[in-house]
């Protein structure tokens, strides 16, 4: 298993990148940093890489990517330009390569949110359509994975859940297609870990955090232990990546000891 942390809202999901949050990610052991693909993707030439070579000093990977769009290149409604994402995500990618990721999470409440009264099936078909015929080509290129992160409600009106999420594996039908568990959004959309047991056969990736995007520095709610102790007993092996708010070098630390010893107990 490796584990990862993300950058997003423990800085910014735009503009530079936080260096000093790399350097306290290596520090506290973590395998991977797992930045916003928007952020990485908006960096200058001589930004990224600069990137490159902080990662290469601190000997810190780039598994897996988050936030694969922003929020201005939408992808459902009238206004979606086929050109324009296709465009993106082949500047996007080629960045992904040279950072070595290898998993791409597909989130991005902003850009895949329906616009009011929009019949969620045209969602579905939109969305499908897009990721078999402009990003499955990339991920077979570059030998990648793409997950399907459910988003809960207030955030998202579309793919709130796990079985949401599925629907659109399903749809699109591609090995290298599957999904994501975040357990904030499990917590908040009330689900059991149950649903992680029924869709553990194509669970590619996790994020952890509490409610309220805490850090599980030393102890956890009764409902993320549960979620957790669900993924050990399936024997889940993949990476996992918190997604938290700031936290102090020592509790991120203390997170991922205590994460370990949870998931390998």
């Amino acid at each position: 298993m490796r584990y990862g942390f993300c950058t997003g809202f423990a800085a910014s999901m735009s503009g530079p990148i936080d260096h000093p949050l790399l350097d306290a990610i290596a520090a506290a052991g973590y395998d991977f940093v797992e930045f916003p693909l928007m952020q990485t993707a908006a960096l200058s030439d001589a930004a990224f890489d600069t990137l490159l070579a902080h990662l290469s000093r601190l000997r810190l990977a780039a598994d897996c990517t988050c936030n694969l769009f922003p929020p201005s290149l939408r992808l459902t409604g009238p206004t979606f330009d086929r050109d324009a994402v296709a465009a993106y995500l082949a500047h996007a990618f080629a960045r992904l390569h040279r950072l070595g990721t290898r998993k791409v999470v597909f989130g991005s409440a902003g850009a895949r949110n329906l616009p009011t009264g929009a019949d969620p099936e045209a969602g579905y078909r939109r969305l499908a359509t897009l990721t078999g015929e402009l990003i499955v080509p990339l991920l077979e290129r570059y030998d990648m994975l793409l997950a399907v992160e459910p988003i809960r409600h207030g955030e998202s009106n579309f793919i709130c859940t796990l079985a949401d999420g599925m629907a659109l594996v399903r749809r699109v039908n591609h090995p290298r297609v599957r999904l994501l568990a975040d357990t904030i959004h499990m917590l908040c959309e009330h689900e059991s870990p149950d649903e992680l047991s029924r869709f553990s056969p194509s669970l590619l990736h996790v994020h952890v955090s509490e409610d309220g995007r805490a850090l599980p520095a030393h102890r956890y709610s009764p409902a993320l232990h549960s979620l957790l102790d669900r993924l050990r007993a399936l024997r889940y092996d993949g990476t996992v990546s918190f997604e938290t708010g700031p936290a102090a070098p020592a509790d991120m630390a203390a997170s991922l000891d205590l994460l370990k010893r949870t998931l390998q107990a």
